[in-house]
């Protein structure tokens, strides 16, 4: 009789440690898929630079600070297009350093300005993330929260809209899965922490499988030069001038590793020139100042962002 007791004793102790167990894990997972985004803490370094042809230093917008190449002109843009949210983004002080997630300064290196957008400091806002929030902070600012939408690496699609519903994203492995766990919040706050979530299980591999080629020609604001891997890169097309023999250049933005502030890049021939032509942005080679793109590597995520002023 007392062995019998022993035995249940055991049993129950037994199933209790798993109970917990089992309650630890899922509890992790739930925190996990609760994020809260915090904005980095840093100072920034501010050198003196040289003069430029292609930067105003009065300039503290992507407009106003990086002008277009002598005989070029930025192409008109509808004041709710991507291009033009783009030309309206904020500059640190010509001469900024950029500032890594952990709050220490790495340097101007292959930056030609940098923006003021905020980096979390959990170390996710690296180069396919710092896209995925210039879109989304693009959609969230016009309404159309609808278009917040990404695939994870490992296929998940995980939206906004449900997100701000309660929707969150289990993740454990190469398996995900979404759950309400929460009641509606619209909030800003709620909005980086999703983009948060996002970063922590998107890349360069999901970019690329959602998006698909496009030529030189057909080329504008908002699409991207990627090659998917560990480690892949990604930068985006954040502006655009023509010439009257419509030869078109293009300006592109970045983030990097370790997760940085997302920044507009040097060019790859001459650092003082920012703009790349089309003709550099052609072949299967793509050199740009930050990384050597391979392969048909210039493509538009889903649909891209009309310019309605062209369309």
């Amino acid at each position: 009789m007392k062995l019998h007791h022993s035995t249940k004793r055991k049993l129950v102790l037994r199933l209790l440690l798993l109970a917990v167990l089992l309650g630890g894990c899922f509890g992790l997972l739930v925190f996990r898929a609760c994020p809260k985004w915090v904005p980095a803490d840093f100072t920034l370094e501010i050198t003196e630079l040289p003069e430029n042809p292609f930067i105003d230093p009065e300039g503290m917008t992507q407009e106003t600070r990086i002008l277009p190449p002598e005989g070029y002109e930025r192409i008109p843009a509808a004041n709710d297009s991507f291009l033009a949210f783009m030309r309206r983004q904020p500059l640190y002080k010509n001469g900024a350093s950029k500032c890594s997630y952990r709050g220490s300064v790495i340097g101007r290196g292959h930056a030609a300005a940098v923006y003021t957008l905020p980096i979390g400091r959990e170390g996710y806002q690296e180069c396919a993330d710092s896209i995925i929030r210039l879109w989304s902070e693009y959609f969230f600012t016009t309404g159309q929260t609808e278009r917040i939408a990404f695939s994870l690496t490992n296929g998940y699609k995980t939206d906004y809209e449900s997100w701000r519903s309660g929707k969150r994203v289990l993740a454990f492995g190469n398996v995900a899965w979404g759950m309400k766990l929460a009641g509606y919040d619209d909030s800003v706050q709620q909005f980086h922490n999703y983009l948060m979530a996002v970063m922590h299980y998107a890349g360069t591999r999901s970019l690329e499988a959602e998006s698909k080629p496009v030529s030189v020609q057909d080329a504008r604001a908002g699409d991207i030069l990627v090659n998917g891997g560990s480690p892949g890169h990604a930068v985006v097309i954040v502006d655009e001038a023509i010439n009257e023999a419509g030869e078109r250049c293009f300006l592109l933005a970045q983030g990097h590793m370790p997760a940085q502030s997302c920044h507009i890049l040097t060019g790859a021939g001459d650092a003082k020139n920012p703009w790349y032509t089309a003709e550099q942005l052609s072949g299967d080679s793509i050199p740009v100042s930050s990384y050597p793109f391979t392969g048909e590597a210039l493509r538009r995520w889903k649909e891209g962002f009309p310019n309605s002023a062209e369309e």
